[in-house]
């Protein structure tokens, strides 16, 4: 499987824009969660497939339909689901990692700092709406560790999650961790750290449900 990986750079953009409560994000979010009229059918065969043709479900053992990824964002009404979202990538061990001016990490190789860090996850439908509610995963959300290009990546997936309504919705993914960590990647901050406490991990990626054929 090929790794997404979520850089911080983004992420300060995305807290901005989810955070800030604007008149204008709340429109948005309301404009996408605006309801689907037609009967559509997604693929009945729920399996999730990356770009690079890795089967979601079967690299991290789910039955369930798996929400997020670009080619995987329309459900049938009545499913439960899983959210999946962007991989956290680190260094291979302590001995190649490079760090920022002041920083210590808990562990001495990056991904064992951000597991002992990663608390879980807060996953927001239809944020900024009057139909916004949420759901709190823990740590069960990391999914499975696996090397890709040499480097330790941790692949997330939280649920399973109740159904939505017929249209379309959005779906926003908050991480938490006790301590800021880095990845040893750099010894830029702004490029390779997550902050501690609860932070804005994607934007809201829209999702669509669809009523079944009768």
């Amino acid at each position: 499987m090929r790794p997404t990986r979520m850089r911080t750079a983004a992420l300060a953009a995305v807290a901005v824009a989810v955070l800030a409560g604007t008149g204008a994000a709340q429109a948005q979010a309301q404009t996408q969660a605006r309801p689907v009229t037609q009967v559509a059918v997604p693929p009945v065969d729920h399996n999730c497939i990356s770009p690079d043709g890795t089967n979601l479900n079967t690299f991290l053992g789910i039955s369930e339909r798996i929400m997020g990824p670009p080619a995987c964002r329309e459900a049938f009404v009545g499913e439960q689901w899983y959210r999946g979202f962007p991989s956290w990538g680190t260094a291979t061990g302590g001995d190649d990692a490079r760090y920022p001016r002041g920083y210590t990490p808990a562990r001495f190789d990056p991904m064992d700092d951000f597991v002992s860090k990663f608390q879980g996850v807060r996953v927001v439908s239809d944020i900024g709406t009057a139909r916004e509610q949420s759901r709190t995963f823990g740590p069960e959300t990391l999914r499975r560790i696996a090397p890709f290009d040499g480097l330790p990546f941790a692949t997330f997936a939280a649920g399973p999650l109740p159904t939505l309504p017929a249209g379309r919705h959005t779906s926003t993914v908050f991480m938490r961790l006790s301590a800021e960590h880095c990845d040893g990647l750099s010894r830029r901050r702004e490029v390779s750290c997550l902050p501690g406490g609860e932070f804005a991990y994607t934007g809201p990626t829209p999702l669509t449900l669809f009523l079944k054929n009768a």
